[in-house]
């Protein structure tokens, strides 16, 4: 069933390792009367709805940068490209195969290299994997 115009329905994983013992997805109708991609989306459910979700709140905006990218209607996605328009109903999670440090905020992880030349990937948050 489709949203009234001017709303757009949203799902969205909610997890924190520190408080929760196993994730869970709220759900938020939110008003939209325009075109917009989904980290305005997520902007506008923080700043209106809940101050509580994680996500982050950085766009390069070409494909580059990567932070951005997560499950968006259960397809890989970067969230500063993905439009949402007003009727839109849409599932977001964090992308999977990365530690969870809250909600939709993973750990793409870093390389650090040894003066021996050793190299090390570090990550650190929960691994969350559905079976």
């Amino acid at each position: 069933m489709k949203m009234v115009e001017g709303k757009v329905k949203v799902k969205i994983f909610r997890y924190n390792p520190d408080m929760d013992n196993f994730p869970t997805y709220k759900t938020y109708e939110v008003p939209w009367n325009e075109k917009g991609n989904v980290l305005q989306l997520l902007k506008t459910i923080y700043k209106d709805l809940d101050r509580t979700l994680a996500f982050k709140y950085y766009s390069c905006g070409f494909k580059f940068c990567n932070s951005c990218m997560m499950l968006i209607n259960g397809k890989p996605a970067h969230a500063c490209l993905t439009l949402v328009k007003p009727g839109d109903e849409i599932t977001i999670e964090p992308m999977p195969g990365y530690p969870i440090i809250r909600d939709l905020v993973v750990d793409f992880g870093r390389k650090v290299s040894t003066p021996e030349g050793v190299v090390y990937e570090i990550r650190k948050g929960a691994y969350v994997r559905r079976l």
